[in-house]
């Protein structure tokens, strides 16, 4: 018959439990810290895609004011005459509805929030002269049906006054409109 010896060792219970309440503690600090990460690399993508749209367009305005026609063809000089109303512009078929249409500039953007939305889905456009304060008024207040990951184009009066936004969270709170650097002017 064989007797263990008193002189092993293992480990009790409350030793294992110190042990697996450590990990736990150690899983929800990175579990947390990893969605923070997320989320600011969601909000970067959005920021991103919308300092290209910008960026386009304002590469398009000075194109333009060379007198040279622009891709898409919805935005050649002679469609998109400086007379244009906000409305006429963003209409089915207009220069800027159709920016994240097939075959058009940014038909491969995706919304980082929402993988479903794409292209015109996600870049939007809404003829609108509402007062915007950056990181407080809502999306939906520009242009219903936005959510978090979209890029605003503002078209205001005549064309000539464009402005792009971007939603996501501000301080915690999602839907949040922030305007990118400048308004532009004469396009």
């Amino acid at each position: 018959m064989n007797i263990r010896a008193k002189s092993e060792k293992g480990f009790s219970l409350i030793e294992l439990l110190v042990v697996v309440a450590i990990i736990g503690v150690l899983a929800a600090v990175g579990v947390v810290g990893y969605q923070g990460y997320i989320d600011s690399t969601k909000k970067a993508v959005t920021e991103n895609n919308s300092k290209a749209v910008h960026q386009w367009l304002l590469n398009a305005k000075t194109i333009r004011s060379a007198g040279i026609d622009v891709d898409p063809s919805e935005c050649t000089i002679a469609s998109l005459p400086s007379t244009t109303d906000s409305a006429t512009a963003v209409a089915p078929g207009g220069c800027f509805a159709g920016l994240g249409a097939e075959g058009h500039p940014f038909e491969t953007f995706k919304n980082p929030y929402n993988q479903s939305r794409s292209g015109s889905n996600t870049i939007l456009v809404t003829p609108s002269a509402a007062e915007v304060v950056d990181g407080t008024t809502a999306c939906v207040d520009l242009l219903a049906g936005s959510e978090d990951g979209d890029v605003l184009i503002r078209v205001s009066g005549t064309i000539a006054h464009l402005d792009v936004f971007y939603c996501s969270k501000v301080d915690g709170t999602s839907g949040r409109l922030t305007k990118m650097t400048n308004t532009i002017t004469n396009f």
